[in-house]
């Protein structure tokens, strides 16, 4: 890949850090500002375009506190892990990696965006890195610079971080090409502490249409509970219903889907059906959760629908 083409990755992958491009203070009262400078790098971009829209400080209040709601694993619990998780990644990126900034702003680096929106990493490694030409491979200069290495194996990715300048700012090299679609893949999921269940959570495809939102969700990494000749699966589905960016309504139902172990074996989709009347004009956005009752394992989606 020629220089160009690395430098044009690079940027693209920097605005999805930084969330897209330069910063807006699209709130001026400073708790909100707070909260949405770091959020924003774990918000679905529907997210991002409720919390916009969003007209008034009581409006945003109740946007944060199901914003932690929906990402809260045990919610008969006082505490939400999940938001103490993220806080403990902003302390640590603000000891850690502060790069000549403020010191509670060393989440606002290229290491502490990473480690906002993927978490800490499986494995990490320390060394030098010395520059090579990329068609031949051969050393340019015999220069040394600090590095790091990060490792997720759950997303199969490696990132490597190193101090071109020798002023202490790492900046990442060499930007794989599945970097986007883990930082995709994990603004979806919502349990960010519990390694098990970040390595079960599944991924599902939902729609609107004719009154119906319809779900379907690969049968190959769901659990069953076995009786008999049945296989049985249930699952909790929140779905929180926004008309025009306004929340309108939500809606909780539960479903048992029983197969016969032939169709589980056969089958490589479960599919089920929940049925809703837009009644206003307008644009509508489904925020889906569904949680395995079995496994407790949740994922989210969206789905829109202009009536």
């Amino acid at each position: 890949m020629q220089k160009n083409s690395i430098g044009i990755i690079i940027v693209i992958v920097t605005a999805v850090l930084i969330g897209c491009g330069p910063k807006k203070k699209i709130i001026q009262d400073p708790q909100f500002d707070r909260f949405f400078e770091k959020a924003r790098l774990i918000m679905s971009k529907e997210e991002l375009a409720i919390y916009k829209h969003l007209p008034n400080s009581a409006d945003k209040t109740q946007f944060i506190k199901e914003f932690w709601d929906k990402r809260d694993p045990t919610p008969e619990t006082e505490e939400n892990e999940n938001k103490l998780e993220f806080q403990e990644r902003i302390d640590y990126a603000n000891r850690w990696f502060r790069e000549g900034k403020a010191n509670n702003s060393g989440w606002d680096t290229e290491r502490g965006r990473i480690l906002l929106q993927l978490g800490f990493p499986n494995r990490r490694e320390y060394g030098e890195y010395t520059r090579t030409n990329p068609r031949s491979g051969q050393l340019i200069g015999t220069k040394r610079y600090p590095m790091e290495r990060w490792y997720y194996y759950r997303y199969q990715l490696a990132l490597v971080f190193v101090d071109m300048d020798g002023f202490g700012k790492l900046r990442m090299i060499r930007v794989p090409a599945t970097l986007l679609t883990a930082l995709d893949m994990s603004k979806f999921t919502l349990d960010l502490r519990d390694k098990a269940k970040l390595k079960r959570a599944f991924k599902f495809k939902a729609n609107f249409k004719q009154d119906i939102i319809r779900i379907e969700i690969p049968i190959k990494k769901l659990s069953f509970e076995e009786s008999g000749n049945q296989m049985i699966a249930k699952f909790k589905i929140e779905v929180y219903i926004y008309h025009n960016y306004q929340k309108i309504e939500k809606l909780i139902e539960s479903k048992t889907i029983t197969r016969s172990s032939d169709e589980v074996l056969t089958s490589k989709n479960l599919n089920f059906e929940l049925a809703y009347k837009p009644e206003k004009k307008g644009d509508y956005y489904f925020d889906i959760i569904v949680e395995e009752v079995l496994t407790a394992s949740k994922y989210r989606n969206f789905c829109s629908h202009k009536n």
